[in-house]
């Protein structure tokens, strides 16, 4: 297997030599509007992320899935994911990377980035299909945003701010993740569910235990359990378990490091015991995972 080489980590402000990139970055495909990064070969990025591929045809790799795409579609990413574009038919696009420090209220950070459920790099499809009326009016937006952020006024970023809720917000409404996540909103205990797993975000590596992130929540694992079966249908432990192998193949991907030391990483003292959950969850041994990559192993979702 051909070695690959460690995945760089971008920063927001990293190919736009030419502009003062604080918070929010906007531009079409192309080396003059700093959005180059998006081709070259496989990163993480340190910022949230829309990109809108108005056309042509490729693969776009995220987290290890292949995720073949034609037409009109929108890409939802957010801090830590490993991504690249493989365009086969070249086509136009535009591309908003953004970080939480936009929102400067909290409330706003929530509503925007946490409850509408469209940057869950866990639970969440990373593709939106559009339709033609879609199309145009995501057009008009991002051409207002883009001549926003070129034009480097007075309080640009304040409009941008304003210009991104109204396109989050559209694409929410595209978007209806489940019946369940639309109630979420409004659910009293949603705020507590979401808390929960903005906490495993943060501490997956050291805390494997329902029970940990309970205490530091100061309430009870079976509660826990039962938001999560409520919110996810899945276990308050699936969903840590999801995080850690999510991180595993990343790093596994990539050959960052040797499986043992990927295991101690991510908090498992002993690489038999990584070895085995790793396998429990995925079927495959992180060896067999690592070797599978990157023909075998991808999961192609197919968009036409």
């Amino acid at each position: 297997m051909n070695k690959r080489k460690i995945a760089p980590v971008f920063a927001i402000g990293d190919h736009c030599n030419t502009k003062m990139v604080r918070s929010i970055k906007v531009g079409a495909f192309s080396d003059t509007a700093c959005m180059a990064s998006e081709f070259e070969e496989g990163h993480r990025q340190q910022y949230y992320e829309i990109a809108w591929l108005k056309s042509g045809s490729g693969n776009h790799i995220i987290d290890t899935i292949n995720y073949s795409y034609s037409g009109s579609v929108l890409f939802m990413l957010s801090p830590g994911q490993m991504h690249e574009i493989k365009p086969v038919e070249k086509g136009e696009g535009y591309v908003i990377k953004f970080l939480s420090s936009l929102f400067s209220n909290s409330q706003d950070s929530e509503e925007y980035l946490v409850k509408t459920g469209l940057f869950d790099n866990i639970q969440s499809e990373p593709l939106i299909k559009l339709n033609a009326s879609t199309h145009s009016l995501l057009e008009d937006l991002l051409k207002k945003m883009e001549a926003e952020f070129n034009a480097e006024e007075q309080d640009n970023e304040k409009i941008l701010q304003a210009y991104l809720k109204i396109l989050i917000t559209h694409i929410s409404r595209l978007k209806k993740i489940t019946g369940k996540s639309e109630q979420a909103g409004v659910d009293l205990h949603f705020s507590l569910f979401h808390k929960y797993k903005m906490e495993v975000e943060s501490n997956f590596r050291t805390q494997h235990q329902v029970q940990e992130y309970a205490a530091k929540l100061k309430t009870q694992a079976r509660t826990l359990n039962s938001l999560s079966k409520k919110f996810m249908n899945k276990t308050a432990g699936e969903i840590i378990a999801d995080r850690l192998i999510l991180e595993a193949k990343r790093e596994l991907y990539y050959n960052l490091k040797s499986i043992k030391e990927i295991g101690y990483g991510l908090g498992f003292e002993d690489p038999a015991y990584f070895t085995r959950f790793f396998k429990k969850q995925t079927g495959v041994s992180p060896q067999e995972f690592k070797l599978s990559q990157p023909t075998v192993g991808l999961r192609n979702t197919s968009v036409s």
